[in-house]
């Protein structure tokens, strides 16, 4: 007659399948971690240049004048800004054009957001070209 004995516990073979199912698991939310990090990065760098922008173009419009540089560099610090006026054209004749250009560096790239406003030609800054916050 025989006799069926139980085994408890893992058997090796089961211990290394599942170490090695962690594991890759562990692998795959690492990767996904950095990422979805470098994303967030990319993404804050340009929500950065969008206000710094409109911060820029609301002090333009409301005081004929853009914001110092110091305070530009205090506020939004890494952030360049290119500000250019020039005469509208077509439908947009008789005011002035505003096209702000604003960068920032992350890691290894460049995120570059550009503005463009028209406001009436007596309220934009003296004619500049390449002014602002340059490189």
């Amino acid at each position: 007659m025989k006799t069926h004995t139980k085994h408890k516990g893992f058997l090796s073979v089961e211990l290394v399948v599942a170490i090695s199912v962690l594991a890759t698991i562990i692998t795959v939310l690492g990767a996904l971690g950095v990422s979805f990090g470098k994303l967030n990065n990319h993404l804050w760098a340009k929500h950065t240049c969008y206000n710094a922008g409109a911060a820029q173009m609301d002090s333009i419009a409301a005081t004929a004048k853009p914001i110092s540089q110091e305070k530009f560099n205090e506020l939004w610090p890494g952030v360049l800004c290119d500000i250019r006026t020039s005469e509208g054209a077509g439908q947009w004749q008789g005011l002035g054009k505003i096209d702000l250009t604003l960068s920032k560096r992350v890691k290894h790239k460049d995120v570059q957001v550009r503005l463009t406003r028209y406001l009436p030609a007596h309220t934009l800054p003296p004619a500049t070209k390449g002014g602002g916050n340059e490189r």
